[in-house]
């Protein structure tokens, strides 16, 4: 049986960069019994078929070497009948159960040590590159590969070798999929041309976000021309596209200035640049489609119409071109008024389309447009027509210096229509000449200035008497390329640096066009320039800013997941254990609206500066934004170590912090995860210490907390009920249940506490306490409130026709309710529409809604009276509310809570209490009504107290509505019963 001669065996693959590097070098790969695994092409034909392996005394030799641990001696072997001495060296790999490598050489080679040396070198050349860089062998499997294309790729330093690019792909994340397929595609396309591979490629990142890189290829074969191993160098040039788009950008809007002035001020009539102008402004500002319309005031008997003309139009590929819309509007219609007013005044009109008011909207809904800029064209300051530009294929906003561009090429057009049109297109060019904030100037073909606008002045500080005539720093500096390029193609851009008049030193990015007659001689040069000196600052602080925290300096959240992967990655190579912990600071919102942003700032400054007091120097902190800190602490030996760290902290932030003269005191929940037991990446260690540090806010806050699975299964749970709630209104789920409230001096029901039940269709009957709150928290209390009020005002409109003793039915209203909805319209709506008597409805608010947002709840309240439903405060005496409260609300009952009736009346405390409430309630005139009675003692208590009503088990349970009115039938023939 014939050995491999490729080692590709798993125990074996670690010699092929070996073998590839060195392929006439004679190499085997044996074992610790010196038993022969694999044998390059070069060993087996040096040595023939090795079928019954090395000789006896051979083996022997070097099984001792490898006990040993030499890696050289020296061998002499007999082959076709001649004695050959050979050095042989031993090459031991990291773990003692793979292959040994052995490789042979006559006693007179010296090559192999010096290739073995140049190997050494050109690895550390690779790994100290910046660049990204692999070598693959001839079937494209990836034999070496430097730490920054591995770390780009999330590749574990042992997952690769050996594998081609489809193989490695399907180890790592499925957004890097289509980098390695176009991997495969052009590595095949390198082997198949022989030509080198040049392109810049996106890659994905499973984060979001993507990476340029500068990609080159190129294949090498050894002396007989046979495929011998394929080299990729990546740079990644992400910064420098980035910046270079902004300074395209900028470029492209100078350059669609310079075009459409020259343009409009150079054709005879500007009928025929028309078209280009539009077009121009499109693909410069990334518009869809625009047209050029003049208006036309059409009187008439009853009213008068501004109507539009089409005159010119251009779209992009792929675009429907609409325009007629625009000829049957009239912008004196009620619908337009405000475009009237702004574009009559010569302003634009410039709207996101999705944010206008429907009548504006009801215009484009039909034609795509999701951004609109509408520039007047004003001839002597009348209206003449407009520039309408849509963009259509993304929402993407326009810039104010955009904008100001826009309305400069429209003045320049009204100027080239005044101009046919008057005649005065001197002074309008003028004007539009002044208008740009860009610095302009006209040189002579001497180099000398002739002419500049005002934004020149504004932006050197020089004024035209002083510069006329001389020449400017451009064509005194005379950059490289920049007559070459006039000369050849009209025009040249770049960036310059100069000097204003104060002595300041400023960079500006220059266009020159040349400007030729109809003989085609250079007449003169336009130069429009801008200051780019804090664009230049932006970007040189860009890196900072994308990664830092603005205000703390700390990581940020695209740091930090950076910097906690490389930590992670360190913990799994050196199988050491890591925490995450997650920090919200206790009581901050507080202190922010109290005391303002700036003292939360600085408090937020004061808390990073004991965070990073309080830990070691490798230990990272970052800010995910608000009050949100999370640290990650490597090189621990368990738990306890996390928890110390954690108390380290809050004993930290326990002592006040004194700014601007106030004591602040802080505290902290702090939830924590562990590497390796709660996640095995970044992503989910930080969600696990997230739901731990939820965990220490339920349960109190300021304290720490280790993440535990039953927390995730509670979140799922979390998000499953309020999914469910979302459409429990829609499936008919939520029904309204009716507790009967009685006279306790007639014993009779005179009203109803409406009640919200949610029928699950497999749990059962969910209590509100549990989906209430829920409801509160998503926002969708204020659909189900609604709909509950709703139910209950026509139940009660109903019982009340046929039952005139039922005097009022009492309905539960949530604090988020009254703050975040215009709820006493939605009362009066529902009144209106249910055609209800007011005085029978009473909305109950709990008192803790009392206590924050009063003036807000005490000018509802006062609406609500208004329309002359009664209000009352539910479970009173729970909420700390305070008399000044009380006497500034318009209430009419309070409802003493159920927990100060439960005990009576055996409790004193209990007593004492009720029957304080009672006095205070009678003094403010108010009426009272006691929930929660259960027994004949409770209920004889209350009415020795003078309570006038109460509700409770002891009358009668909530039912529904059909059970309720039989609950009035026997009311009314006086045979209702306890516990009815």
């Amino acid at each position: 049986m014939s050995l491999p001669q490729v080692f590709d065996h798993h125990s074996t693959a670690w010699l092929q960069p070996l073998a590839v590097t060195m392929p006439d070098t004679p190499m085997l790969a044996i074992n610790r019994r010196a038993q022969c695994l694999a044998i390059s092409a070069s060993a087996s034909k040096l040595l023939g078929p090795l079928t019954d392996g090395f000789a006896k005394e051979i083996r022997q030799a070097l099984t001792q070497a490898m006990k040993a641990g030499q890696t050289q001696l020296n061998l002499s072997l007999t082959l076709q009948g001649l004695k050959r001495d050979f050095k042989c060296r031993l090459f031991y790999p990291q773990s003692g159960r793979r292959a040994v490598g052995l490789m042979l050489e006559e006693e007179s080679r010296t090559l192999v040590d010096q290739l073995l040396h140049m190997q050494s070198i050109v690895h550390s050349l690779i790994e100290m590159s910046p660049d990204l860089i692999c070598i693959k062998d001839h079937d494209n499997r990836w034999m070496m590969a430097n730490q920054q294309m591995l770390n780009t790729f999330q590749i574990d330093d042992f997952d690769y070798q050996f594998l081609n690019n489809l193989q490695i792909a399907d180890t790592l994340h499925p957004v890097f999929r289509n980098s390695f397929e176009h991997h495969e595609k052009s590595d095949q396309q390198v082997w198949q041309t022989g030509q080198a591979y040049h392109n810049e490629e996106l890659v994905h990142l499973p984060q979001g976000g993507f990476k340029t890189l500068e990609v080159n290829k190129i294949a090498y074969h050894d002396p007989k021309k046979q495929p011998s191993h394929l080299i990729t160098v990546a740079r990644d040039v992400s910064e420098q596209k980035f910046i270079q788009t902004q300074l395209l950008n900028r470029s492209a809007v100078l350059d669609t200035l310079i075009s459409c002035d020259w343009m409009l001020h150079s054709a005879e009539r500007w009928q025929s640049v028309a078209e280009n102008v539009l077009q121009q402004c499109c693909l410069s500002f990334r518009f869809s489609r625009a047209v050029l319309l003049q208006h036309e005031t059409i009187p008439s008997r009853k009213t008068t119409d501004v109507r539009s003309k089409a005159l010119f139009h251009w779209s992009m590929n792929g675009f429907h071109t609409s325009y007629a819309h625009w000829e049957k509007i009239s912008f004196l219609s009620p619908e337009l008024q405000r475009w009237y007013s702004l574009l009559s005044k010569g302003q634009p009109v410039m709207c996101d389309a999705l944010t206008l008011p429907e009548s504006e909207r009801a215009l484009l809904k039909s034609h795509d447009t999701v951004n609109l800029v509408i520039v007047p064209l004003m001839i002597d300051d009348a209206w003449w027509g407009s520039m309408v530009i849509e963009r259509c294929f993304d929402a993407e906003n326009t810039s104010s210096q955009e904008l100001g561009s826009l309305m400069a090429i429209g003045r320049t057009l009204s100027v080239a229509i005044d101009r046919e049109q008057t005649g005065k297109h001197l002074k309008l060019a003028k004007i539009a000449f002044d208008s740009t904030t860009e610095g302009i100037m006209i040189v002579n073909p001497a180099g000398e200035l002739v002419g500049i606008n005002q934004g020149y002045t504004l932006i050197t500080g020089f004024a035209e008497s002083e510069v006329l005539g001389s020449k400017p720093q451009i064509f005194r500096q005379r950059p490289r390329g920049l007559f070459g390029a006039l000369k050849r193609h009209g025009k040249w851009s770049g960036e310059i640096e100069n000097v204003r008049k104060n002595g300041d030193t400023y960079t500006e990015w220059m266009t020159i066009t040349a400007v030729r007659n109809h003989a085609n001689v250079i007449t003169n040069y336009v130069g429009v320039f801008a200051d780019i000196t804090e664009m230049k600052r932006s970007q040189t602080q860009l890196n900072s800013l994308v990664n830092h925290d603005p205000l703390t300096g700390l990581p940020n959240r695209r740091l930090i997941h950076h910097l906690f992967t490389h930590s992670i990655q360190r913990a799994s190579r050196n199988e050491q254990q890591a925490a995450v912990l997650f920090i919200d600071l206790d009581r901050f919102k507080n202190i922010n609206d109290s005391l303002g942003h700036y003292t939360g700032d600085q408090l937020l400054l004061g808390v990073t500066d004991r965070l990073r007091a309080s830990l070691r120097e490798s230990d990272i902190v970052g800010r995910l934004g608000g009050d949100e800190f999370i640290i990650l602490l490597e090189n621990l030996h368990g738990k306890a170590d996390a928890a110390q760290k954690a108390h380290d902290i809050l004993d930290a932030l326990r002592h006040e912090f004194v700014i601007d003269h106030h004591d602040i005191f802080i505290g902290a929940s702090i939830g924590i995860s562990m590497y390796p037991q709660d996640g095995q990446d970044v992503e989910s260690l930080i969600k696990a210490a997230d739901l731990a540090m939820y965990q220490v806010k339920n349960n109190g806050k300021n304290h720490i907390s280790f993440y535990d699975a039953a927390l995730s299964r509670d979140a799922v749970e979390h998000f499953q009920l309020e999914t469910e709630l979302r459409q429990a209104l829609t499936k008919n789920q939520l029904k309204m249940f009716y507790q009967a409230q009685i006279d306790l001096k007639t014993g009779l029901i005179i009203g109803a506490e409406a009640l919200i039940r949610w029928m699950h269709p497999t749990q059962g009957i969910i209590s509100p306490a549990k989906f209430i709150p829920l409801a509160e928290e998503t926002g969708l209390i204020l659909g189900i409130g609604e709909w509950a009020l709703a139910q209950a005002v026509r139940q009660a409109h109903a019982w009340h026709k046929k039952h005139p003793e039922f005097k009022k039915i009492a309905i539960n209203v949530s604090g988020v309710q009254i703050m975040k909805s215009k709820f006493a319209d939605t009362v009066y709506g529902i009144l209106m529409e249910s055609e209800c008597d007011p005085a029978i409805i009473e909305l109950e608010i709990t008192e803790s809604t009392l206590m924050q947002h009063t003036q807000h709840v005490v000018d509802t309240f006062n609406q609500l009276k208004l329309l002359g439903v009664s209000i009352a405060i539910d479970d009173f005496g729970t909420g700390y509310s305070s008399l000044s409260h009380l006497k500034r609300l318009p209430l009419d009952q309070i409802k003493i809570d159920r927990s100060f009736v439960k005990d009576l009346p055996g409790d004193k405390d209990d007593a004492a209490i009720t029957s304080a409430i009672y006095a205070m309630a009678t003094q403010l005139g108010f009426t009272v009504v006691a929930e929660g009675v259960e027994t004949e003692e409770q209920e004889k208590f209350l009415k020795r107290l003078g309570c006038q009503t109460a509700q409770g088990f002891l009358y009668a349970y909530p039912v529904n509505a059909d059970d309720f009115v039989q609950l009035l039938v026997l009311n009314n023939q006086r045979k209702i019963k306890r516990h009815a």
